[in-house]
């Protein structure tokens, strides 16, 4: 157990993770890493679905106590530490960043999340038999995420979702480059919660369709990219390709 009484359950490829990481690392905090294989449907395990009955990642454990939800994670993180503050102090600046919480969750998730089963989860079941296809679908708790990997296994997502998700990764960028037009980041002067939240999906974007970036089109975001990425808590939590860890394609 470290001194801050931190465990974080994860996925290397999960947006969700990556937000919660982004936090973690960015606030300095200790953690205890409990790494997940979710090609291998650890989230689907029996122990774990006793902590999180979602069969999702990220799970927090802090000294005992269970939170789930990454946007809730994060919000958890900075008012259990606040030393190093993620949120404006005003409650219209709060309010603000939890719009952008709300966003990630709501809309950005949904934007990328077809395109990236398809490309990591797809694979993934290609190693499995019928009868083990069938007794990892049969764990996973939700019906919706039992139907996306009975999709993803079969026929695959249609054309339908797919542009469904390229039309939402436009709308993604468009949002945040009207928004960084005005201030330097996404809530405002400061780097907050909002940004963090925001990060991996524009980081998914890019590396699934990086020719929406091209021509200098989104000048504010790009701008705005650039500057997450040379934090440390950015190159920790999401740029480790040089981890051992990481399996090949992490980055999509």
């Amino acid at each position: 157990m470290t001194e801050t009484g931190l465990e974080l359950y994860h996925g290397l490829p999960s947006t969700c993770s990556k937000k919660v990481r982004l936090v973690l690392y960015e606030k300095r905090l200790p953690f205890k890493s409990h790494l997940m294989d979710l090609r291998k449907f650890e989230q689907h395990a029996p122990d774990y679905l006793k902590l999180n009955p979602n069969g999702v990642v990220p799970t927090l454990v802090h000294n005992g106590w269970v939170i789930v939800e990454s946007s809730v994670i994060m919000e958890y993180l900075d008012d259990a530490f606040p030393d190093v503050p993620l949120r404006p102090s005003d409650a219209w600046g709060r309010a603000r960043v939890r719009i952008w919480l709300k966003f990630s969750d709501d809309f950005a998730y949904q934007a990328v999340y077809a395109p990236t089963w398809m490309i990591l989860n797809r694979e993934a079941m290609k190693n499995f038999s019928a009868d083990e296809r069938d007794k990892f679908l049969s764990r996973i708790p939700s019906a919706e995420r039992r139907q996306r990997w009975v999709d993803v296994s079969t026929h695959g997502f249609s054309e339908e979702v797919l542009r469904t998700s390229v039309e939402k990764m436009r709308a993604c960028l468009e949002r945040c480059e009207t928004a960084l037009e005005q201030e330097p980041w996404l809530a405002g002067a400061s780097c907050s919660l909002a940004d963090f939240a925001m990060a991996p999906f524009i980081d998914r974007i890019h590396n699934l369709r990086p020719e929406f970036f091209s021509g200098a089109k989104y000048p504010y975001l790009d701008d705005w990219y650039d500057r997450l990425r040379s934090r440390p808590a950015f190159k920790k939590a999401i740029d480790f390709q040089d981890d051992p860890r990481a399996p090949e394609m992490i980055n999509i």
